[in-house]
């Protein structure tokens, strides 16, 4: 009887410390291109919203979370807890004093605006500065690197289209993701980094103030 109860809980620690040690895995591949702190702070980033959604999703499975996320974020369906978590928050806190923030994003700017000074504005005139948005820089380090490192030739075709029309909306980019996706390959690391990095934590930024 006691053979079988060590031998139980074996089994329950051997599987724990195997769950913990996969949670880790979304951004190892990429230590060719990024230091060994960078690769930490994603997964640690990873590890805050596959948290927060499983909070949130109701599902076995957690590539079914990652999918469901994904969905939800074609349209907005996407509740709001998600975006309010205080750990999250404070994560996109240090990530913005990292050197990794510039290796993943860059201002957006939209080239068809030009602003032309006619002259310079009176002392009643208040000029607002507009608020900066994000979207992930398709020719930084980081989007080189998930390029050169995916494996999955969806995954590969996915991001290249994205290199290409660097303009296409979320949703949109969103949806084609999914759609493109079997169950099973949300259970990827480089997938959940994906959703957490370029579809998440971008939203985040940019809902911020």
């Amino acid at each position: 009887m006691k053979k079988l109860t060590l031998l139980i809980i074996s089994i329950i620690i051997f599987s724990c410390n195997s769950q913990s040690q996969e949670k880790t895995n979304y951004a190892d591949s990429l230590g060719n291109c990024l230091n060994e702190k960078e690769i930490s702070l994603l997964n640690r980033g990873c590890d805050l919203f596959e948290k927060e959604l499983l909070r949130n999703y109701d599902n076995e499975n957690v590539g079914s979370s990652y999918k469901k996320f994904l969905e939800g974020f074609q349209t907005m369906q996407i509740p709001r807890e998600i975006f309010e978590n205080k750990e999250t928050t404070e994560f996109l806190r240090s990530l913005k004093k990292s050197d990794l923030f510039q290796k993943i994003w860059k201002k957006y700017e939209d080239e068809n605006d030009e602003i032309i000074a006619i002259s310079k504005p009176t002392e009643k005139e208040v000029i607002k500065k507009e608020k900066d948005y994000f979207q992930i820089n398709e020719k930084g380090i980081y989007f080189n690197c998930l390029e050169e490192k995916s494996k999955n030739l969806k995954l590969k075709n996915f991001l290249k289209n994205l290199k290409d029309t660097p303009e296409i909306s979320p949703g949109i980019s969103a949806s084609v993701l999914t759609n493109q996706l079997n169950e099973k390959e949300f259970d990827s690391g480089i997938v959940r980094l994906i959703i957490a990095i370029n579809f998440y934590y971008e939203l985040k930024i940019n809902l911020s103030e």
